[in-house]
């Protein structure tokens, strides 16, 4: 074959090739799902696709922060204040509703007494209503919410140090724990990890580190910390957290701002998959969903298989 017809043979190839290209990728606009690839074995070799098998993980404990143990001085005045308020609101209404019979009865009391009587009853209803907010808006939901006798028990601990009170931070992003979950606490001084049950969310951001507040209680022998006493807290994980798998990093890349993974298909086929809500471990990427145990991902060459698939000029990060 003279040069002239092994060129017109390559250049008739590379056409081929190209249209072939071109009608895989044609589904393949933006925003549809990738669609498969086919690669040789001998091509595999080539570009260095090596493959591994997804096992079957466990979802990881949450990430690790910081947490602060409170002072739970402003907690119990404001309890005491509530008490009070509520304790002068039963005694005024219970001295509205005798006013009132007087009065409706035989006229001892005077209707001035009546409205004098009314007026003090709705100062102190305003009194707890108050006190009941300010324990809303400064401990939240987990100690407003809390029962009137396992708040009282709650306050008693804390007053006798049977309890502490510490505030977990979370980032912005990050998931609040379930009342009842358990975090992890460590201090520098004590080798064996402490456990705290989170009671719920504190309404205040630190303005300092801009992140949300876990309020989370510490009983029993442990809890004898020092107020303000920093800690490192080890977060649990999300409660609807399902079993998953861990990507390996090798088998990660990047493309249109969205992470992706090669699934081997068949020994000749692969097809680019998103990695969707991901956690970083040291040892690749745990993904709840989107990836089977025993499939199979690209952990080398990745990158070749993709400028396999997408024809150079592709957009990409």
């Amino acid at each position: 074959m003279t040069s002239y017809a092994r060129g017109c043979a390559s250049v008739g190839a590379l056409l081929a090739l190209g249209v072939g290209v071109s009608t895989q990728l044609n589904g393949q606009a933006s925003g549809a799902a990738p669609q498969p690839i086919t690669v040789t074995a001998g091509e595999q070799a080539r570009l260095g696709v090596v493959t591994q098998s997804l096992a079957a993980a466990q979802a990881p404990a949450g990430p690790a922060t910081t947490a602060r143990v409170l002072d739970p001085g402003p907690l119990i005045q404001l309890e005491a204040d509530l008490t009070a308020a509520s304790a002068s609101l039963a005694a005024s209404r219970a001295e509205a509703a005798r006013t009132r019979k007087l009065y409706a009865e035989d006229r001892t009391a005077s209707a001035r007494a009546v409205e004098t009587a009314d007026a003090q009853a709705q100062a102190d209803l305003q009194r707890v209503n108050g006190a009941q907010r300010r324990l809303l808006l400064e401990w939240g939901e987990g100690v407003a919410g809390l029962p009137p006798r396992r708040r009282a028990a709650l306050l008693n601990d804390l007053a006798h140090v049977r309890s502490e009170l510490v505030r977990i931070e979370l980032a912005p992003e990050a998931p609040a724990p379930a009342a009842g979950a358990i975090v992890r606490l460590q201090s520098n001084a004590a080798a064996t990890a402490m456990q705290a049950k989170a009671l719920g969310m504190l309404p205040v951001a630190d303005p300092r580190l801009q992140t949300r507040g876990l309020l989370a209680e510490l009983t029993g022998a442990q809890a004898t910390l020092a107020v303000g006493q920093m800690l490192s807290a080890q977060l649990p994980a999300s409660a609807a957290a399902a079993p998953g798998v861990v990507i390996p990093r090798g088998a990660l890349l990047r493309r249109d701002s969205q992470v992706w993974a090669y699934v081997q298909k068949a020994p000749t086929s692969f097809v680019r998959r998103e990695v969707k809500g991901y956690q970083p471990l040291p040892a690749g990427w745990f993904v709840p969903g989107g990836f089977a145990p025993g499939e199979r991902v690209v952990t080398a060459g990745a990158a070749a298989l993709l400028g396999v698939e997408t024809p150079a000029g592709g957009s990409g990060d």
